[in-house]
C-alpha cells in the first residue's frame, strides 16, 4: 500500500476532537483515528524515511516514534486537555526530545498544513557557535538562506525584541537577532492533501531543499557537542 493521501475524515476527526477533548469519546472513536489519522501518517512517514535518511542518516529509523502520538504528557503544563487535534511526523536522533533536536517535520492541524525543519529551542551555546559560523563566511550563508526563501521558506523564529548586533551588516541582522530558529512553510486549507494528493512527491523534493541549510545547523551542533565533551 502507497501513500496517496489523507482522507476527508482525517481532518474531521482533528476538528471534532479540539470540541470533544475526553477520554471517553476518544475511545468511542479510536477506530477512526486509527484508519483515518494514524495509520496514513505512519504510511507518510515510512515513505519518506528513505529520502530523510539521505539528510541525515543519524535520524531514528523507528517510524513509530517519528510520528507524534495523540495523547498529550499533561505533567508538566497549564493546558491539562488529554489529547492533541494536530499531529507530525518529526525525523530527529535516538533518544532526543523535539525540543532538543534538529530535525525535519511536517504537521497537519484541522485548517492547514506546514513543513520544514530546524531547532526549536536552542541552547546559548548552540546560537553562540551558529552566530559565529554565520559571521565567519557571510557570504555563503546568505546563499543559502536567500535559496531557501526564493522557494518560499521564511525564518521561523523567536526574535529579540533590541537589536543585539548593531555593527554587523544589515542584511545578517534578520538572522543574528533570534533566540532560536527553523526554516518553514505554511499553508491554509487541507483539500490539496486529500487524495489524489502529490504531497509526498512535494515532501520529497522538499527535503532535498532542506539539505544544505540543514547541514549547516547540524554541523554547528556537532562542533558544540564535541566542544563540551572535551570539557
Amino acid at each position: 500500500m502507497s501513500f496517496n493521501g489523507f482522507y476527508r475524515e482525517t481532518f474531521e476527526f482533528l476538528f471534532e476532537i479540539a470540541f470533544n477533548n475526553n477520554v471517553e469519546w476518544f475511545n468511542e472513536n479510536r477506530g477512526r483515528y486509527e484508519r483515518f489519522v494514524r495509520d496514513p501518517m505512519r504510511l507518510l512517514a515510512s515513505e519518506l524515511m528513505e529520502d530523510a535518511l539521505a539528510v541525515d542518516p543519524n535520524f531514528n529509523p523507528n517510524i513509530n516514534t517519528s510520528v507524534s502520538r495523540i495523547r498529550r504528557d499533561t505533567r508538566f503544563t497549564y493546558d491539562k486537555s488529554p489529547f492533541r487535534n494536530h499531529m507530525w511526523i518529526g525525523f530527529r536522533y535516538p533518544k532526543t526530545r523535539i525540543s532538543e533536536s534538529s530535525m525535519i517535520y511536517f504537521e497537519i492541524t484541522p485548517e492547514g498544513y506546514s513543513y520544514g525543519f530546524g531547532l526549536y529551542s536552542s541552547s546559548s551555546e548552540f546560537m553562540n557557535a551558529y552566530r559565529k559560523r554565520v559571521l565567519s563566511d557571510p557570504q555563503g550563508f546568505l546563499k543559502l538562506a536567500r535559496k531557501l526563501e526564493k522557494q518560499g521558506y521564511f525564518l521561523d523564529a523567536e526574535r529579540y525584541k533590541r537589536d543585539r548586533f548593531p555593527d554587523v551588516p544589515e542584511e545578517l541582522k534578520p538572522y543574528l537577532n533570534v533566540k532560536y530558529f527553523g526554516w518553514g512553510k505554511r499553508f491554509s486549507g487541507v483539500m490539496d492533501l486529500i487524495e489524489p494528493s502529490d504531497i509526498l512527491a512535494r515532501l520529497k523534493a522538499e527535503m532535498k531543499l532542506m539539505k544544505p541549510m540543514y547541514e549547516l545547523i547540524r554541523s554547528v551542533q556537532s562542533t558544540v557537542s564535541e566542544t563540551n565533551e572535551e570539557n
